[in-house]
């Protein structure tokens, strides 16, 4: 008798728990389950910024975004980033979210690709992570030409999307060498010009993704015999410097403000003789680093501000906006971008 009431409270019991599953299930489907979601994306997020924006909108009529969040660490934006995005949709009271694959989550506006979507609150937030397109800085370059006409130096202004550029010499019609890579925003062709004749340069900028930008070219300059012998001399000029006098990037020099070269390495020479030691210096718009006994320094720099800087091994100028050739990135002071690496 015992055995039977135990058996029949156990059926009563089951009974209860299948009818009040049945009711949570029927509670649960009493909202309208939203299968699939359409959202648009604007972003003005660009290289060289810090921070940027990114709007979504909902193109469906039982959902609405109530977030946007950029995920990615704080700094500025550099060519090859991937920003990542958090949407936040909330569903109205009377629908709930299902489970959402990539192919239930339409994008449109500015490219973005999904990667994964959880929800909360019981189904009724959904938040979409999405990744954007890499990061492209402009490969445009402006203001390609020589340093002056009697100059073996070609220049040209620095463009947000390089990290290097490709530079080849001609003299009329016929390259002189192969292409050379370098990351400054010049480069001296002293050694490459011996001959007389016409020459003229063309310059392509190289992104973080090795994606190279169009050519673009230099107007000539003719290399007489005059010209030539001071190219080989090393006596020609660069341009001014602050203070209006004359100065040689590394590789000339002149009778007033220059770089000299000697057994031990460069240090630069002020019109009156002097020259600057134990800091930075700021030559033709670029900025050089001089030891205790004024040698210019190369490579990691760590200076009094604590912040480390990289200067170029050959020229020594100091890189800003581009990575390092061993992988770390400076930003547009020059300064070492923590946790920045490829």
């Amino acid at each position: 008798m015992k055995l039977w009431k135990k058996s029949l409270a156990g059926l009563i019991g089951a009974a209860l728990l299948t009818a009040l599953a049945a009711g949570t299930a029927l509670a649960a489907e009493s909202r309208t389950k939203i299968t699939s979601v359409s959202i648009t994306i604007d972003s003005d997020i660009a290289v060289g910024d810090s921070g940027g924006s990114v709007t979504a909108t909902a193109n469906g009529s039982n959902y609405d975004v109530t977030d946007v969040d950029i995920v990615n660490d704080d700094g500025e934006w550099v060519d090859g980033d991937v920003p990542r995005v958090e949407i936040t949709l909330e569903a109205d009271s009377d629908y709930y979210f299902a489970s959402m694959a990539k192919s239930k989550v339409s994008l449109k506006g500015d490219k973005a690709t999904y990667v994964s979507s959880r929800r909360e609150d019981s189904s009724s937030t959904l938040i979409i992570t999405v990744k954007l397109d890499d990061l492209e800085g402009t490969m445009e370059i402006d203001n390609v030409s020589w340093e002056n006409d009697n100059s073996p130096i070609a220049t040209w202004e620095t463009t947000s999307g390089a990290v290097s550029y490709q530079v080849r010499l001609y003299r009329g019609s016929s390259s002189v060498g192969s292409a050379v890579t370098t990351s400054s925003e010049y480069y001296n062709f002293a050694s490459s010009i011996t001959r007389e004749g016409e020459y003229y340069f063309k310059v392509r900028a190289v992104n973080s993704n090795s994606k190279k930008g169009d050519w673009y070219e230099s107007d000539y300059i003719y290399v007489d015999e005059e010209m030539l012998a001071n190219i080989k001399a090393g006596n020609y000029t660069t341009g001014n410097t602050s203070s209006g006098s004359t100065a040689n990037t590394p590789g000339g020099s002149t009778q007033q403000a220059a770089w000299v070269k000697d057994s031990v390495g460069w240090w630069y020479r002020f019109a009156d003789g002097t020259y600057p030691t134990n800091g930075w210096l700021q030559i033709n718009g670029q900025w050089y680093c001089f030891d205790s006994v004024g040698y210019m320094r190369t490579g990691w720099i760590q200076a009094g501000d604590g912040n480390y800087y990289y200067c170029d091994l050959t020229n020594g100028n100091m890189l800003t906006n581009t990575w390092t050739p061993d992988g770390y990135y400076v930003n547009a002071s020059g300064i070492w971008v923590k946790g920045k690496t490829r």
